[in-house]
């Protein structure tokens, strides 16, 4: 299974680091986020395995007893791939979903250490190694633009300002459309690059003071200050429009992308920024479920692109 793999794994030596914003190299990584939406990371290096489990002495500890008490171990290889590998647990491990005994990982893999405990697998930059500084954590290293972190440090600031100034405050998140199938049809350096080229592209038509964050692995989201509903929709509009009229192909592979959108406003019964955060979800959720290229927002908002009349409203 691992070989099979291989051939499609990122390497740390080859095309990672043009994916990033900086100069710096990028370093694989383990990402785990709490409750709090905090971030840990473990750095992964072939000097030494990255072993999860229950008992205490492994580097990623997870006090649960559906964890076995050595679960599984991560593993950078000298020619730069990482792969996880299941250690005979109980309650199994799993990447994306599937079962697995050992499996090569890449760049956004999510591995599921029994039923609940999920970890991420990403290329950073390593800014504690490369003596960086703040910016370049803040940064997502596939795309270039923000990384998910800067966006909910954001949000809050931003949050606070809109409501002690009296200001509009708008989040939009869209998803790119069965991104899952596209890498299954197409690859994953083809998933990869319409990622890039989508964050590209979106990010043309976004004002400069925008906040534009890839949120989650094909999630991205646009944080919009001072603008009314009108402007917003206007925006999503261009967002949609502009995604899928891009020409995607390259050497004769012809890839449809389309997005889904959600949008939400600050309200006044919201109480902090994961309430517009969780509205908007919501609104995406809906829009996924209707189907593609379609949008989903407040009934105000939805009224609007009615209006408009020149995109599915969910």
């Amino acid at each position: 299974m691992g070989k099979d793999n291989a051939e499609n794994t990122d390497r740390i030596d080859e095309g990672v680091t043009s994916a990033g914003a900086s100069d710096r190299p990028v370093m694989p990584c383990i990402v785990r986020v709490s409750d709090t939406l905090a971030e840990t990371v473990y750095w992964l290096s072939r000097d030494k395995e990255c072993t999860i489990g229950r008992a205490p002495e492994n580097d990623v500890c997870i006090r649960d007893r559906s964890v076995s008490q050595r679960h599984a171990h991560i593993a950078l290889t000298p020619a730069g791939e990482v792969f996880v590998e299941d250690l005979d647990s109980t309650n199994g491990t799993y990447v994306n979903g599937e079962k697995i005994v050992r499996r090569a990982l890449r760049d956004g893999d999510k591995v599921y250490i029994g039923p609940r405990h999920a970890l991420e697998f990403r290329y950073r930059v390593n800014t504690a190694q490369a003596g960086g500084d703040e910016a370049d954590a803040n940064r997502d290293a596939l795309t270039g633009i923000h990384a998910g972190r800067y966006l909910l440090m954001r949000i809050d600031e931003d949050f606070a300002r809109a409501r002690r100034q009296h200001e509009n405050l708008a989040l939009l998140l869209f998803d790119v459309d069965s991104f899952d199938e596209i890498e299954e049809m197409h690859g994953q350096d083809v998933g990869n690059r319409v990622l890039r080229e989508v964050a590209e592209v979106v990010g043309s038509v976004l004002r400069r003071e925008d906040i534009f964050a890839r949120y989650d692995h094909h999630t991205f989201a646009v944080l919009l200050r001072n603008q009314e509903e009108a402007a917003v929709v206007a925006l999503a509009q261009r967002i949609g429009r502009a995604v899928k009229f891009h020409d995607f192909s390259k050497e004769g592979k012809k890839v449809r992308v389309t997005v889904s959108l959600g949008i939400g406003s600050l309200m006044r019964n919201m109480k902090n920024a994961m309430d517009l955060i969780s509205e908007v979800q919501a609104f995406l959720d809906k829009a996924r479920r209707a189907g593609r290229d379609t949008i989903n927002g407040s009934q105000s908002i939805r009224a609007i692109f009615r209006q408009m009349a020149n995109r599915r409203v969910a």
